[in-house]
């Protein structure tokens, strides 16, 4: 160990990850199956977002939300299930799903494969070169002989209204790991996030109110499918505002309401305010400066996630503004690492290999086999 401020010599490897969600896993994973050593970095849980705080702690809240609303579709059965939900279990097993917010299965599945995990803070400190600091704050300095990976992902984006600190907003993270249903929720924000949680929450007790600046749910997608949900949601209770925008909040004390205040003049009071407004990358305090790129930015990346300008650096999965989809972030990932996996053998990158309708049906491989005698576990996120 340092002292705190004080950078240690750190040791090399072949490929260095920055963050260890579901595509920072995936990228290590096929680095691994190529024989290359791999370093992750990660400054939170390992599993990220879609373990935590997204897919897995969402999906837990909305599956017995649309089970009992199929059950009560089906003649002969709706009268059994008229109830309420059980709130308490409900959250139980979203705890359950989130392994109550301890990573432990998944730090020991990626030093299963290989991988050495640092718990940290990284930033790019130079080409090849990322600088960890450590929770106790003393630093480490990583070296990465063929490929760093920035798999840092995004995060919400909350905007800066007069009284937005004092208010406490939720974003998506609070909003699925909440201990227990608010009185009444403003939801900020028609896309998926917003109707999801409004979904939910609604289903779980809440008073829900919708507040959309345009003209309907779901804008991204077809009109009817916007449609389709706000007259569910209107049907379990739900009120749905659009045209209108949030121009300040007030909330005098710290256990009080969240007073919403409207462009239109209106007033909105609530227990609690979710914006569900966005997503932003992941990549302000990543060190890009020192590197020549943009703090903060998306990065720019061609079809194998190598990022424009470089010959080693790779953006993969959301931090490249392709598709904010975990299963499109964790193809991308298989794809990365086989690119990296390629160019460090200096082998083609666009290789296709012949399918010959034989028995046994022989093919061409372009990349080293694993060193790995046994079949090794597959990431679980």
């Amino acid at each position: 160990m340092t002292d705190a401020g004080k950078i240690s010599e750190g040791s090399s490897y072949d490929v260095v990850v920055i963050g260890a969600g579901p595509v920072g896993e995936n990228v290590a994973d096929r680095a691994r199956a190529a024989g290359l050593t791999t370093a992750v970095v990660e400054s939170e849980l390992v599993g990220g977002e879609c373990s935590y705080w997204a897919c897995m702690p969402s999906k837990a809240l909305l599956r017995p939300v649309v089970a009992r609303a199929d059950a009560r579709r089906v003649p002969g059965l709706s009268a059994a299930v008229q109830g309420p939900l059980d709130v308490g279990a409900v959250l139980a097993k979203r705890d359950e799903e989130t392994s109550h917010w301890k990573d432990d299965g998944q730090v020991a599945w990626l030093e299963s494969v290989g991988a050495d995990v640092h718990r940290g803070t990284g930033r790019l400190t130079g080409p090849r070169e990322v600088t960890v600091t450590a929770p106790d704050g003393t630093e480490r300095r990583l070296t990465a002989r063929h490929a760093v990976a920035v798999c840092t992902g995004t995060r919400a984006v909350v905007p800066a209204l007069p009284g937005i600190a004092e208010a406490r907003p939720w974003t998506s993270r609070e909003a699925t790991s909440a201990k227990e249903a608010p009185g009444r929720l403003v939801v900020v924000g028609g896309g998926v996030v917003g109707v999801e949680m409004a979904t939910a929450w609604q289903a779980l007790g809440s008073e829900v109110t919708l507040l959309i600046r345009g003209g309907g749910l779901l804008p991204k997608m077809e009109p009817f499918a916007g449609e389709l949900v706000a007259d569910a949601l209107r049907e379990a209770g739900a009120t749905i505002r659009t045209g209108v925008s949030v121009t300040a909040l007030q909330r005098p004390a710290p256990d009080g309401p969240v007073t919403v205040e409207l462009d239109d003049g209106d007033r909105v009071e609530a227990d609690e305010i979710l914006f569900a407004t966005g997503r932003a990358p992941r990549t302000d305090e990543l060190g890009l400066e020192t590197i020549g790129l943009e703090p903060g930015s998306w990065l720019t990346v061609d079809d194998s996630c190598l990022v424009e300008g470089t010959d080693w650096l790779y953006a993969v999965g959301d931090v490249n503004h392709r598709a904010l989809l975990t299963h499109q972030g964790k193809y991308q990932a298989r794809i990365a690492g086989a690119a990296i996996a390629a160019r460090a053998a200096k082998a083609p990158v666009d290789h296709r290999p012949p399918g010959v309708l034989t028995r046994p049906p022989p093919t061409t491989r372009p990349c080293p086999r694993s060193s790995s005698p046994t079949p090794r576990p597959r990431p679980s996120a």
